[in-house]
C-alpha cells in the first residue's frame, strides 16, 4: 500500500528546506569569507599607508637634519664659492711669515713687524704680490696696492698675461709692470723702485724728484742712460728696462698738511682731465666742433693716458691721506675725485 501523497510532499518539503538551508549556509559562509578578506585587505592597505607615511616623515626629518648639519658647519654642499652669503674674496692672503693670517682682510690696512712678510693672490688673474715689513699696506685696495711703509715685490710667473698689469703706489709715486722682478719700497721720507728683470713704468708725483741710483750689489748707473725712458708731455710715465733703480725724494714732508693737499689737488686735476676728454668724445660735442674736431682715435688714446694718470695720482693721494691720519675731510675729497674719473664715460 502506497503511503499518502501528503506524506511524500512533507518529506520532499523537508528535503527542499534542508537544501535551501544548506545552500543558505554556503552562501552565508561565502559572504563571511568575502567580508573577512575585505577586512584583511583594508587592514593591509592601512598598514602600508601608515608605513609609507612614517618612511616619508623619517626621510624628511633626515634631510632636515642633514641640511641643519651643513648650515651649522658653514658648509655649502661642496660649492667652491663659499655660499651665496659669503663669496670668496677676489684678493686674499695666501702665505704669511709672522704677518697677517689667511683670514685677514687684505682690503684694509695691515701692519707688519720687522722681518714679517706675506703674499696675496688675485683670484681672477692668479697674480701674486709679496709684502715685506716693517710696514703698513693695503694689499688688495681696489686695483692698486697701497704701500704706506714697507716693500712690495712682484715676482715672475705669478699670473702674468698680456694686458694684465700689477700697480703699486707709495706716497712718492706709482710703479706698474706686466712681468719681471720689481721691488717698490715706501716710507714717510723717501721711496725707491728697483727693477731687476723686465720692464716697469714709473709715475712720480709733482712734488717728488727721481734720481737713478746704483742697483743693490751692482755698478753705478751710466750717465748716458740717465734720461732713457724719461717722462714727456705725451706721457708722464718713465719707462725702466732691465736692472735699474730710482730713489724718489720728496721736496717737503709728504705726510703733513702740505703734502696731502698737493696730492689731493693732483688727484682732482687728473679727474677733471678725464671728464674733459670723455665730454669731447660725445657725438654732440664732436658735431659742434665740426672740422676742428679731434679724431676719435686720438681722443681714445688721450682717454687711456688720462685715466692712467688719474689712477696713479689718486692712489698717491690715498697713501698720503692714510699717513696723515685719514681725516674725514681728506677722505671725502679723495672719494669725490675718484668717483669723477672712474664714472666718466
Amino acid at each position: 500500500m502506497r503511503p499518502p501523497l501528503d506524506g511524500g510532499r512533507t518529506r520532499a518539503g523537508v528535503i527542499c528546506v534542508a537544501i535551501v538551508l544548506v545552500a543558505g549556509g554556503v552562501t552565508a559562509g561565502c559572504e563571511e569569507k568575502k567580508s573577512a578578506e575585505a577586512d584583511a585587505s583594508a587592514d593591509a592597505n592601512a598598514n602600508a599607508s601608515a608605513n609609507a607615511s612614517a618612511n616619508a616623515s623619517a626621510s624628511a626629518s633626515a634631510s632636515a637634519d642633514a641640511a641643519g648639519a651643513v648650515a651649522a658647519s658653514g658648509g655649502d654642499g661642496g660649492q667652491a664659492h663659499g655660499g651665496a652669503d659669503k663669496p670668496l674674496p677676489v684678493c686674499r692672503v695666501m702665505a704669511s711669515e709672522n704677518g697677517p693670517g689667511p683670514n685677514a682682510d687684505a682690503t684694509g690696512w695691515l701692519d707688519m713687524v720687522a722681518h714679517a712678510s706675506f703674499t696675496v693672490r688675485t683670484l681672477e688673474t692668479g697674480r701674486e704680490l709679496r709684502f715685506e715689513g716693517p710696514g703698513r699696506v693695503r694689499a688688495c685696495a681696489d686695483d692698486v696696492a697701497l704701500v704706506a711703509e714697507g716693500s712690495a715685490i712682484g715676482l715672475p710667473g705669478s699670473g702674468e698675461s698680456p694686458g694684465a698689469e700689477q700697480w703699486v703706489a707709495t706716497a712718492c709715486g706709482v710703479g706698474r709692470w706686466a712681468s719681471g722682478v720689481h721691488r717698490f719700497t715706501g716710507a714717510r721720507d723717501a721711496c725707491k723702485l728697483q727693477s731687476s728683470l723686465g720692464t716697469a713704468q714709473l709715475y712720480v708725483a709733482a712734488d717728488v724728484t727721481a734720481t737713478e741710483v746704483a742697483v743693490d750689489g751692482g755698478a753705478p748707473p751710466h750717465e748716458a742712460d740717465a734720461d732713457a725712458g724719461a717722462p714727456s708731455k705725451a706721457s708722464p710715465w718713465r719707462r725702466i728696462d732691465g736692472r735699474r733703480a730710482f730713489a724718489l725724494q720728496p721736496k717737503s714732508p709728504i705726510d703733513g698738511a702740505a703734502g696731502v693737499k698737493s696730492a689731493l689737488g693732483a688727484c682732482e686735476h687728473a679727474a677733471d682731465a678725464v671728464q674733459k676728454v670723455a665730454a669731447a668724445m660725445l657725438p654732440g660735442a664732436r658735431a659742434d666742433a665740426g672740422a676742428a674736431a679731434v679724431g676719435i682715435g686720438e681722443l681714445a688714446e688721450e682717454s687711456v693716458v688720462a685715466r692712467g694718470v688719474a689712477r696713479a695720482a689718486c692712489a698717491v693721494a690715498a697713501v698720503r691721506v692714510a699717513l696723515a691720519g685719514s681725516k674725514p675731510a681728506d677722505e671725502a675729497r679723495l672719494a669725490a675725485a675718484s668717483i669723477r674719473w672712474r664714472g666718466a664715460r
